[in-house]
């Protein structure tokens, strides 16, 4: 007695529910086995995708390998050329002086020789000076 009231239970549930759930669960599980014949298909674009990735991730990392070395060398002719950027300072300097050096004892024979002339014209004149009396 009790099987039989479980049995029509079931079969008056089962007549009673709409017809669309039984739609529903078929193209429910037909969807889901067509999602899970796409999976191989997206699992290669995510392989791809991912090898893609690895290989820019790659080609930065050697771009920045180059640029690291690039600046290596460009501050070694950096350093470099602040040397010579100092030696040539420090050359002009000694050019500077020894101009400065140059012109000052010409000056000086200059001054000397006029010097020269100035006393030596004052001394004659004094001596003719004298002389005539």
């Amino acid at each position: 007695m009790m099987k039989l009231r479980i049995i029509l239970f079931l079969c008056i549930c089962f007549f009673l529910l709409p017809q669309e759930t039984q739609a529903n669960y078929f193209t429910d599980f037909y969807e889901g086995l067509e999602e899970f014949s796409e999976l191989p298909a997206q699992m290669n674009q995510l392989k791809k995708s991912y090898e893609q990735t690895y290989n820019d991730l790659n080609d930065a990392k050697k771009s920045i390998q180059a640029y690291e070395q690039q600046t290596a060398q460009l501050m070694e002719q950096n350093s470099q050329l602040a040397e010579t950027v100092q030696i040539l300072k420090e050359s002009e300097k000694a050019r500077q002086s020894r101009f400065s050096q140059i012109k000052n004892i010409v000056i000086w024979a200059i001054a000397l020789a006029l010097g020269y002339f100035v006393l030596t014209r004052t001394i004659r004149f004094v001596m003719r000076r004298s002389n005539k009396w």
